[in-house]
């Protein structure tokens, strides 16, 4: 989703993004945030917490988010992405040891073979630590070099401050150098979750692998106990909740002695989706309590307005000189835009401008106008480029009179049903002169047969 500002409703309040002069290669920041203030914010027990729109990017609470902190095995949601991004899920792998009894393990055995799906299940729901190292040996080829995709992915994701050393968070490899913040943490998340098997992953409840020739099968639920844990509560401000939290579709929680726990977490009520992260909460139930707290702040205060959606035509443009005489636009991604609740949805205004003289060839994703949003008093609060959703490819000769080559089967049909019209035309009007030419020829020859039959009768005259 396209990260723009949000809009600004009672006053000015820069946003991260602003403060320290970053921009989404995406969208251009026109406008300040929301009135973001979260003195109201309830208090939350981690030493580190972040909550953002997962739409729009924007913050919309922080304490001490930009700190580094040992994030655990909040470190998997990195190491899931990349290998959704370079590894097939049917492909097998073959475990070439057993797993070490630290953390928690599917205690895989030397020659068992999995899935790569499998194994990020295991690593996703049950937060398996070797199921983490299996996968990021298969598809690094060491720790080292996939740990360096991970940093790599982590900076194009919008982190800042990110350095793993591994790929499950254990403080057994590397941890004293194994740091991210939450603030990082979110960034990685919003963008993960943009992968729908991702979603799927960290949205399942309980999943199980097969029986193996070295092991009965293996039955996992869910470390995330706000995706389906009714029957047991916590303590909110004094009431007793439930864990399970309404729109509750994810990510991940970690713990380790030094990392404390956490939890990232998302949940997700109408088009708005937040995602809060909490690092070092000092109990169990406090990383939970922590994030619900934030969830219930957030979707009381604040709404996600989608301007424009991926994938969906926003307008045509003409292009000349090609196959094809038009093509359709669309934004990359959903552009979202944070607003306080109780505002005028009505009052948001979308303006298109296409470029001029477009030839083509046109490549799919070229840039060919922008989409801006403005508020009620017509300010802009987002603008986003909008992107050509196919190519164009040059046209043929009679691409040059306008005449692209999608369009030529219907130009000779309709100059072929001219040319008929015309013909038909032609031949109704000869047969229609003709029929006059003999009305004409009929009647002087009638004026002829009755002056004859007058000559008769007075033959003298």
């Amino acid at each position: 989703m396209v990260i723009v500002a949000a809009l600004a409703l009672t006053g000015a309040v820069p946003s991260f993004a602003e403060k320290n002069g970053a921009a989404s290669d995406k969208a251009v920041q026109l406008k300040a945030s929301a009135q973001i203030d979260w003195a109201d914010a309830p208090s939350v027990s981690g030493t580190s917490a972040i909550m953002i729109d997962a739409g729009s990017g924007e913050i919309l609470y922080e304490k001490n988010a930009y700190e580094q902190r040992d994030p655990a095995s909040i470190t998997k949601i990195l190491t899931c992405l990349v290998v959704l991004e370079t590894m097939e899920l049917d492909q097998e792998i073959t475990v070439s040891k057993d797993a070490d009894d630290t953390g928690h393990n599917m205690a895989s055995k030397a020659g068992e073979v999995f899935t790569v799906e499998q194994l990020l299940y295991a690593m996703m729901v049950y937060s398996a630590n070797d199921a983490a190292e299996i996968l990021a040996l298969a598809a690094g080829g060491s720790m080292e070099n996939f740990c360096q995709l991970m940093n790599e992915r982590a900076v194009r994701c919008g982190a800042e401050n990110t350095n793993f050393t591994n790929a499950n968070g254990l403080n057994t490899y590397g941890q004293e150098n194994h740091k991210t913040t939450a603030y990082d943490i979110a960034m990685i998340s919003k963008e993960a979750m943009k992968n729908q098997m991702f979603r799927k992953l960290v949205s399942t409840v309980k999943y199980t692998i097969p029986a193996t020739d070295l092991s009965e099968k293996r039955v996992f639920r869910s470390t995330n106990a706000c995706l389906y844990i009714e029957n047991e509560t916590l303590e909110i401000d004094g009431q007793e909740r439930p864990f399970k939290y309404k729109g509750a579709n994810g990510i991940k929680t970690g713990y380790t002695s030094v990392a404390g726990r956490c939890f990232c977490g998302s949940a997700k009520r109408g088009s708005t989706e937040l995602i809060a992260v909490v690092l070092n909460s000092p109990e169990d139930e406090d990383r939970f309590a922590d994030v619900i707290k934030l969830w219930d702040y957030g979707f009381s205060k604040y709404s996600t307005y989608v301007a424009a959606k991926s994938k969906e035509a926003v307008d045509e443009v003409r292009v000349k000189r090609g196959d094809k005489s038009k093509v359709a636009i669309s934004v990359s991604e959903d552009l979202d835009i944070t607003f306080n609740k109780g505002y005028d949805r009505d009052a948001i205004t979308t303006e298109i401008a296409l470029n001029e003289d477009i030839t083509a060839p046109v490549a799919k994703g070229d840039e060919l106008g922008t989409i801006t949003v403005r508020n009620e008093d017509g300010d802009a609060v987002a603008q986003v480029p909008l992107l050509a959703m196919e190519k164009v490819e040059k046209g043929g000769p009679l691409s040059y009179i306008g005449i692209a080559d999608e369009d030529i089967p219907f130009f000779l049909i309709g100059t072929i049903s001219i040319i008929v019209i015309l013909i038909l035309i032609r031949i109704i009007f000869v047969r229609m002169k003709r029929k006059k030419k003999q009305r004409r020829r009929a009647q002087r020859q009638r004026k002829i047969k009755r002056k004859e039959r007058e000559k008769e009768k007075n033959p003298f005259e």
